[in-house]
């Protein structure tokens, strides 16, 4: 364990406060950013898929550890963690500088239950063949605390300060600092910061948090939404919603379908043939080239 530490801020900080502190560490936690009966009532719809579902069997994703997906269909409540305009204030920090819209990459529960060991440490930007340190951020990361998160029971472990490592440095397990935050916080961090979840030394307790990481809107999404929720689902939700799971265009043209035509409106209810296509420049683009903020 080193003297660094996880800053820990209110909801209310400074935009600039808390961009200052994601520079300088890589993570933040935002404390207390969401009520305990929002979090109980999803507890409650996912219990009975927790109970059934069986631990991992591997080394990275745990022996003592379940791991649930596809949670659109499972709780309509997922979406109040997902868009949370705490979350979402952070996302337009870490990756709205650098595309024209970000998307939602991954979401999933993650419970540590009793023995379970350390996780080794990684990046969650290892998806991408991009090097370090850069100062784009290819992805980023939410751990919401659906549960207090201790030392004891398995708290998220970071390393501050690692996204600005070179791609030769390794981590080590004495370099990182418990992610301990209260029910009802979020951890936030970069995708070039190392992390592991802990080691859960209890013999009783769980420790459930909500996994929710996006991604730079060029990018291909780590989960592929377009399987795992039906037209119907996306037409029910907000629109921001859909438009974070891909359902979107990335101006100018990636991801069109039909006439050149927004997904978005395809999905609810664009007749193909209706019009002759339009001219999709990015924000401030007179010609088919990037925004500006792609670079």
């Amino acid at each position: 364990m080193t003297g660094a530490k996880i800053e820990t801020v209110d909801p209310d900080v400074s935009r600039e406060e808390m961009d200052a502190i994601l520079k300088r560490d890589g993570c933040i936690i935002v404390r207390d950013a969401i009520d305990h009966t929002t979090i109980d009532a999803l507890l409650a719809d996912l219990d009975p898929f927790l109970g059934r579902k069986a631990c991992g069997n591997g080394n990275f994703v745990g022996f003592s550890t379940k791991r649930l997906h596809s949670l659109f269909g499972k709780s309509s409540r997922v979406q109040d963690f997902i868009i949370h305009d705490d979350v979402l204030k952070v996302m337009d920090l870490t990756l709205a500088p650098w595309c024209d819209s970000y998307q939602l990459n991954s979401n999933s529960i993650t419970a540590i239950g009793p023995d379970e060991t350390p996780q080794p440490l990684h990046r969650d930007d290892l998806l991408y063949p991009l090097a370090h340190p850069s100062e784009r951020n290819a992805c980023s990361s939410v751990f919401w605390a659906l549960t207090d998160f201790t030392e004891e029971n398995g708290a998220t472990r970071i390393i501050p300060g690692s996204h600005l490592w070179d791609d030769d440095r390794v981590p080590q397990d004495e370099e990182t600092v418990g992610a301990v935050m209260s029910k009802g916080s979020f951890c936030v961090f970069v995708g070039g910061t190392y992390h592991g979840g802990g080691r859960n030394t209890t013999a009783d307790e769980w420790r459930i948090a909500m996994f929710t990481g996006f991604a730079l809107g060029w990018l291909r999404q780590e989960q592929n939404w377009y399987l795992s929720v039906t037209p119907e689902e996306v037409r029910a939700m907000p629109e921001r919603m859909a438009r974070l799971l891909g359902f979107n265009l990335h101006k100018p043209f990636l991801g069109w379908v039909q006439d050149f035509q927004d997904p978005y409106d395809v999905i609810n209810g664009y007749e193909e043939l209706s019009s002759g296509g339009s001219d999709l420049y990015a924000e401030g683009q007179e010609r088919p080239i990037p925004g500006s903020k792609v670079a």
